[in-house]
């Protein structure tokens, strides 16, 4: 066999997980960074993000005014958004790694 042909068979299936898995993390952390940068007013204003719209409601005292939905709303989407691309690096790095995929066969 040739080296592209084993690294392909041999070694690809065990480094796709963790590929996967890291590569669905930092997307995660990049939007949780963006969010939390935003809600602190260190980006760009006249750019709409959620982290944006969070700011903007806290900076009218949304709040204390009883517009409570002007935050959570954006914060409810936050998690469920983290939720969600959570669960699915899960369950993708379930089904595409090869030790699970045994167990799954029953071997």
């Amino acid at each position: 066999m040739r080296t592209r042909q084993i690294l392909i068979r041999e070694h690809l299936p065990y480094v796709m997980p963790i590929v996967f898995f890291t590569t669905m993390n930092n997307l995660i952390w990049a939007i949780g960074l963006e969010v939390t940068l935003s809600v602190l007013g260190f980006s760009d204003i006249n750019r709409p993000t959620i982290g944006g719209m969070i700011y903007w409601a806290n900076a009218h005292s949304a709040m204390v005014s009883g517009v409570w939905w002007w935050v959570a709303f954006p914060m409810l989407f936050v998690v469920i958004l983290f939720l969600g691309l959570f669960m699915l690096a899960m369950s993708v790095n379930e089904y595409i790694d090869p030790r699970s995929r045994l167990a799954r066969m029953g071997a």
